[in-house]
């Protein structure tokens, strides 16, 4: 009987194998059912991307001895609204293209293999026991009914801090141009200026917020929000996307 069981079981999985072919999500290239999401070349150019020391207020890459209290070099100047940033990785290949394939392309089916991703980086941070709400960077109602969906909501609900709740009252009140479409920080900052509002009734007032998006360029958008809920009374305001772009290679 036991052999009869066996033998149904490795006619049901290999008749699974040929019914649902299981492929990487990067490359397309076929994969045993045993890997997940992506195929050992893939999973290894990734490993790439994700970065272990990183600047906790700027989010640049760096090595642990060249993380300061202050800031990095690029940012210690700077002025910053949000108080620290964690992140996944660096905003390159392959990284890059799994984020725009799951946020220009329709493929929400990406968001568990990011999520993981993310998850990780989150126990790295220095504010994972302190968040009040996590508050994703809100779209404006016309972009999120063109795309279908906020990806920086999916993102932050499915992230993991402890007893912080999901919020939604930090909302998006001008339609803006992209921020991809401008090519100076100046211009970002500009382009963002006044863009967000909270709801009526928030309650922000002495919380700590986690502000998730999915990639820090300049990070006009981010200090943006980060301004507008520290005036809505939130005392500290970290922030986490999935990559940080603009890197010195």
């Amino acid at each position: 009987m036991k052999r009869i069981i066996n033998s149904a079981g490795n006619f049901l999985k290999n008749l699974r194998q040929i019914a649902w072919r299981n492929y990487c999500r990067l490359c397309d290239a076929a994969i045993c059912e045993d890997d997940e999401y992506f195929c050992s070349d893939c999973w290894q150019n990734l490993q790439f991307c994700i970065v272990d020391s990183y600047c906790f207020r700027c989010g640049k890459e760096l090595s642990v001895f060249a993380r300061l209290p202050g800031g990095c070099a690029d940012c210690r100047g700077q002025n910053l609204d949000f108080d620290s940033i964690a992140c996944a990785g660096v905003y390159r290949e392959p990284l890059r293209n799994l984020i725009i394939k799951f946020k220009l392309s329709d493929r929400t089916y990406l968001l568990e293999p990011l999520l993981n991703l993310a998850r990780d980086a989150i126990l790295r941070s220095d504010f994972s026991d302190s968040v009040d709400y996590v508050v994703p960077v809100p779209l404006h109602w016309r972009r999120r009914f063109q795309r279908g969906f906020n990806q920086s909501a999916l993102i932050a609900k499915g992230l993991n801090f402890g007893n912080a709740r999901f919020n939604t009252d930090l909302v998006r009140i001008r339609y803006t141009q992209q921020q991809t479409e401008l090519t100076t920080a100046a211009a970002r900052r500009k382009n963002v200026k006044g863009a967000f509002a909270v709801r009526k009734g928030h309650n922000f007032k002495g919380k700590n917020i986690c502000l998730v998006d999915d990639v820090k360029t300049t990070g006009a958008t981010l200090n943006e929000c980060a301004k507008t809920l520290k005036e809505a009374g939130a005392n500290k305001v970290f922030a986490f996307v999935l990559a940080v772009a603009g890197q010195h290679e």
